[in-house]
């Protein structure tokens, strides 16, 4: 790939999603399992709000009753049986997709899921089936759940790769999306220029292809 082909891509960034505009312009949450999990079942057809307001207000909320680093997810599984004092702690009495429970039930039960799986740290997470199974079989969650809370974690799986190439692929005007190895270059070269992270671009890029297939989904 050229330099008018990064340049290109650049233009749509600018075009699509505005650093000064759209809220994802980071790593997500590198080394904190808890946030990633809270923000991937309150960002689910909710407003992702400012530092202040929606998905990550839930998160500081948290973060300010757990005084230490999110990064162990007994902590939520705790409230599994009882969740009223999750509820209380977060403020937020928001429902899953289908009105099972409040997003804070489904949250403490799939981070109880996964702790019983061994997972309980940002390092145990990896993108195997029985990790998988433990999100969506919560009532509410599903396959959309678990790439928001992988992606968050850093962990690249074959969905968001997918999702990335096509928004490259759309930038360019390609007939097919790139190869793995032209988008790792572009994503790099775009990096460089935009003065952030590989993982930053990947994570905004990926969030605003999340949001055009709802918006898609809907009509």
């Amino acid at each position: 790939m050229s330099t008018a082909h990064v340049r290109a891509l650049l233009d749509h960034v600018a075009a699509e999603l505005p650093r000064e505009l759209w809220p994802h312009w980071t790593e997500g949450w590198p080394h904190e399992i808890e946030a990633g999990l809270l923000d991937a079942a309150f960002s689910a057809r909710a407003t992702y709000g400012t530092p202040t307001t929606g998905v990550r207000a839930v998160i500081t909320r948290w973060r300010d009753h757990r005084a230490a680093p999110l990064d162990d997810l007994t902590a939520l599984a705790a409230h599994a049986d009882e969740p009223e004092g999750l509820l209380a702690v977060l403020n937020n009495r928001q429902r899953v997709p289908g009105n099972y429970t409040t997003k804070a039930e489904a949250v403490a039960s799939a981070a109880r899921s996964l702790a019983e799986l061994g997972c309980t740290t940002s390092a145990d997470l990896r993108d195997d089936e029985a990790q998988r199974n433990a999100i969506v079989g919560v009532p509410g969650f599903g396959a959309a759940t678990w790439e928001c809370l992988a992606m968050q974690l850093g962990i690249r799986t074959a969905e968001s790769h997918r999702l990335v190439c096509e928004f490259l692929g759309e930038a360019l005007d390609l007939e097919a999306p790139p190869s793995t190895a032209d988008a790792e270059h572009l994503v790099a070269s775009a990096a460089v220029r935009l003065e952030i992270t590989p993982a930053t671009f990947t994570h905004a890029v990926w969030r605003h292809q999340r949001a055009q297939r709802r918006v898609a989904s809907a009509r």
